[in-house]
């Protein structure tokens, strides 16, 4: 499966790791370019590209930016096969990301992500702090193994994503829909 992933804070970097590490083809980009991505975050088998490649030619598109950073990223987005799966990471921090209107009014964060981006998403991996996802994955039937929920309007995109979480440590928990 071939992944591209958007960001390369602490989550995204432990994506790229654990992803390449597993076996898939992932490609890696963030807003300052290929080049300043560090050695590191590719020593698993990851590529630094642009976000253009890094969206092209893919079947699951992770975004691992600021919730405020969503908007700007919709045209890149739009330009995604519709059988591309996209997997949102983040989490609304208003001193972060700003007030948003419809959160603070009562949207559902991903509905909002979901909306901003004009296609369905998956949520996921963002119920666990990047440090934990960083250190405290463990392989399949491990008794202490940590679950992370994961949720999706359309059951193959959801399942996508479940799978993903397993391979980076983590037991998927099935969440169900995103909320209305």
């Amino acid at each position: 499966m071939k992944i591209g992933i958007l960001g390369t804070g602490h989550i995204g970097k432990t994506l790229v790791r654990k992803l390449s590490a597993a076996g898939y083809d992932v490609k890696v980009a963030n807003s300052r370019g290929p080049d300043t991505i560090e050695p590191d975050v590719l020593s698993s088998g990851g590529r630094a590209v642009t976000a253009q490649e890094a969206v092209a030619d893919v079947d699951v598109v992770i975004l691992s930016i600021p919730l405020n950073r969503l908007p700007g990223i919709a045209p890149l987005i739009a330009s995604v096969r519709a059988e591309t799966v996209v997997i949102d990471t983040s989490n609304y921090y208003p001193a972060r990301d700003g007030r948003i209107n419809a959160i603070e009014d009562g949207q559902v964060e991903s509905l909002w992500v979901s909306e901003q981006l004009g296609r369905p998403i998956v949520k996921a991996w963002n119920a666990i702090g990047s440090d934990s996802f960083a250190r405290k994955g463990k392989p399949a039937g491990s008794q202490d193994r940590i679950a992370i929920p994961v949720a999706a309007d359309s059951d193959r995109d959801r399942k996508v994503g479940m799978a993903l979480v397993e391979d980076t440590g983590f037991d998927a928990f099935d969440a169900g829909t995103l909320p209305d």
